[in-house]
């Protein structure tokens, strides 16, 4: 019989093997009993697990993005503020029901749904208020690409303050609503807990108090930085002092030290200290309606006189930046297309009937944008064919600047040229106006 001297010294320092048999089995046990405990309740949160994480997840991205937005707001022009803040409380209710949702997801209860429906009624909100002001052009560039960066690029539109087209907002608003969907047709268990209903209730009114203080606070701030209004035609002129905003949000305070602005117009733009010297002249003269491009309204507003045209017409309202049936007051087609005339003509005989049809002796030009911008949009609304017409032209920019741009009035005005019926009577860098003879 063969001696175990290593068993026999173990025994004499106390080790027991049946001790031994007993702890190996009750860790097995223990084992067994961590390892299911761990793996049931992986199991158990099944597809209301998988909910309660997307709830997190875009619950904590629509807060973040709406504070972002809200740390940094575009208070010209107003529509556009309005625009963020309106956007950004909605997506703030959305996030903080669904973190709401998420902290509460082990007794789910048919509160969630309830919590779900309303997310899905904020959507619509969001989506019906956005769609009354989507920018233009989104289907033009739709196809030019690719998919992926498209994409890419909806989850960017609220950065540029909400800037959404139709497609846009569609895909951004079902994104937005895949947890609360789920949710509402997912029947939870357990029972109903009022005091987390009305918890959530508390935290989306002190939410929605905070951002009305907060609007407040910005329209305080913007009112100290008005120069002057306009009680009739409704333009207010605002001083931007080097510093004052962040100059990404409407340009260089030193390049443009004013804002044009009107409640009743969706056109406020950045005014330079030249184009204000321009409307101060043309407002100490005594003049009859002004020719302009209806982007500039405001400034011959500014200056008490009337612009021929002041919007757009609705069959040219793709080529408005954000047009909105919330705001827009259109502008009746003959008139557009006569402006358009004017300025796009090579006859300063048809510039001249033009002006006396609609009484009017001041020809208004921003110097900026006319041959690059103005006159292009111009040319097809005066002759819907003329790009048609000029196929080869337009391939080559000399080409296209040489038979199309420099021939017109538009140019012609934006390059002090002297003419027989019009006398230029102001001159400097941003503006030139003339005046019937």
């Amino acid at each position: 019989m063969m001696i175990n001297i290593t068993e026999i010294i173990r025994k004499m320092m106390g080790w027991c093997p049946n001790t031994a048999i007993l702890n190996k089995k009750e860790e097995e046990i223990y084992m067994v009993s961590y390892e299911g405990r761990f793996v049931d309740k992986i199991k158990g949160m099944g597809f209301r697990g998988f909910l309660s994480v997307l709830h997190l997840v875009f619950g904590a991205w629509l807060i973040i993005t709406a504070l972002r937005v809200l740390a940094k707001p575009q208070i010209f022009p107003w529509y556009v503020m309005d625009i963020s803040f309106i956007s950004s409380g909605i997506l703030l209710a959305i996030g903080i029901s669904s973190l709401m949702i998420f902290f509460n997801f082990v007794k789910s209860a048919n509160v969630h749904r309830i919590l779900a429906l309303v997310n899905i009624a904020l959507l619509m909100v969001f989506s019906l208020y956005l769609s009354l002001s989507l920018i233009s052009g989104e289907f033009m560039y739709l196809n030019s690409i690719p998919v992926g960066e498209f994409i890419y690029s909806i989850f960017d539109r609220p950065y540029r303050y909400y800037a959404f087209g139709a497609v846009s907002l569609t895909l951004f608003t079902l994104i937005v609503g895949i947890p609360s969907i789920l949710t509402f047709f997912n029947r939870p268990a357990g029972e109903k807990k009022t005091r987390f209903l009305a918890a959530t209730l508390f935290i989306l009114i002190i939410v929605f108090v905070s951002l009305s203080v907060y609007y407040l606070y910005l329209n305080k701030q913007k009112a100290n930085l008005l120069e002057e209004s306009g009680k009739n035609d409704g333009y207010e002129l605002y001083r931007i002092d080097p510093g004052t905003f962040n100059p990404g949000i409407f340009g260089a305070s030193n390049v443009y030290p004013y804002f044009l602005d009107s409640i009743s117009s969706t056109t406020g733009h950045p005014v330079s200290k030249d184009t204000y010297e321009a409307i101060q002249f043309l407002r100490n003269r005594e003049t009859g309606k002004v020719l302009t491009w209806w982007d500039y309204e405001l400034e011959i507003k500014a200056a008490d006189k009337e612009p021929v045209i002041s919007y757009a017409s609705e069959e040219i309202k793709q080529t408005i930046g954000r047009s909105s049936s919330l705001y827009d007051k259109f502008d009746s087609h003959e008139k557009i297309v006569d402006v358009s005339r004017f300025f796009t003509t090579d006859s300063e005989d048809t510039a001249k009937s033009i002006a006396e049809k609609y009484g009017a002796n001041i020809v208004y030009v921003s110097r900026q944008r006319m041959n690059n911008i103005m006159i292009p949009v111009m040319l097809p609304i005066a002759n819907p064919d003329i790009y048609a017409q000029n196929q080869d032209v337009i391939k080559s920019p000399d080409e296209y600047f040489n038979k199309l741009i420099k021939p017109t009035m538009g140019y012609k005005f934006n390059s002090s040229t002297e003419l027989k019926y019009f006398e230029k009577i102001f001159e400097n860098r941003d503006v030139v106006i003339y005046q019937l003879k």
